[in-house]
């Protein structure tokens, strides 16, 4: 998958995960576990790749890693309210 791609993908999963419940998730989503796990995933791949803006990039794997471990927590609400923060940062932009 080409970085653009994964990076616009990641935001549409955190925009989601920032506005859904997680008995609200869309049915494209398969389930709010998997979504989050697909947000992992797409770090994981992304990340490697990035190496301009460090600390915006490193900060954006630290919350991601804090809403990781909300849901896993069982306290949605906190994971929420960090995809809602994340889905306003500009991740397309951390590919320069």
């Amino acid at each position: 998958m080409r970085l653009l791609e994964a990076l616009e993908d990641l935001a549409a999963y955190l925009r989601v995960a920032a506005r859904c419940a997680p008995s609200e998730f869309p049915p494209w989503s398969d389930a709010p576990e998997i979504h989050f796990a697909e947000i992992a995933r797409l770090w994981s791949e992304i990340r490697p790749s990035l190496r301009h803006d460090l600390a915006v990039v490193n900060d954006v794997g630290e919350r991601l890693g804090a809403m990781l471990s909300a849901f896993e927590a069982g306290d949605a609400a906190r994971a929420r309210e960090i995809a809602e923060a994340l889905s306003g940062v500009d991740l397309a932009g951390l590919r320069y």
